[in-house]
């Protein structure tokens, strides 16, 4: 039976917490490399398979104040993980099932690292980014501050609660990516703001130099 390393050995990961930069790292990076990107989040969102998954089942037939308001954040962390592991499962089907002739850059906050790990044969294949305090808290006021509804829809009721969970939300899984990536041997780096995009972006080619098109492992 095909080892399922050998068969993701085209795919590259790039994880971590919410809103620190994959995405964008990872347009650049696929751009200058003609690698194929997977984005997590955008597969889960459009294909109807993820929303029948059990817990997100469950999820979507909640009020938005008893998505985000009522649960206290180590509740909310502990949905969003089996929210996210559900979609991983897909992940996998989907990078299993495409083509294997051109490098996949797979990223999204669902790419965890103890998810990630039996998938790769080499550490150089993933890594995983979270934001310093500082950073979580600059992305959370874009994001959430005074009208932004439409990030958790005009319906919510108590909006200082939700906004003050998922900022814990995050930072709980801020951590527990990287005393993860710690424990399994990973790369984790913190974004503290101190690099510029090109920075940023040299960061990624260093660490997955070996795996990209016309590189060569030295």
């Amino acid at each position: 039976m095909t080892d399922v390393r050998d068969s993701l050995a085209h795919v590259l990961w790039i994880g971590g917490g919410p809103q620190v930069g994959k995405t964008t790292l990872s347009r650049l990076l696929a751009g200058t490399y003609d690698l194929k990107i997977y984005n997590l989040d955008s597969h889960d969102v459009r294909e109807e398979r993820r929303r029948a998954a059990g817990v997100t089942a469950a999820f979507v037939r909640l009020s938005m104040d008893e998505r985000w308001a009522r649960p206290d954040p180590h509740a909310l962390v502990e949905r969003s993980l089996a929210i996210w592991a559900e979609f991983f499962a897909f992940t996998v089907e989907d990078l299993l099932a495409g083509p294997r002739s051109r490098p996949v850059l797979a990223e999204g906050p669902g790419a965890l690292p103890w998810l990630v790990a039996p998938l790769i044969r080499s550490p150089r294949q993933a890594i995983f980014l979270v934001p310093s305090a500082a950073v979580r808290e600059r992305v959370a006021e874009r994001r959430y501050g005074p009208g932004q509804t439409q990030r958790f829809g005009p319906e919510l009721q108590d909006r200082e609660r939700a906004l003050a969970n998922v900022r814990a939300r995050d930072a709980i899984i801020d951590e527990r990516i990287a005393a993860s990536c710690a424990d399994l041997g990973l790369r984790c780096e913190r974004i503290d703001g101190s690099l510029d995009l090109d920075a940023s972006l040299a960061l990624l080619e260093d660490h997955f130099r070996p795996n990209l098109p016309g590189s060569y492992n030295v």
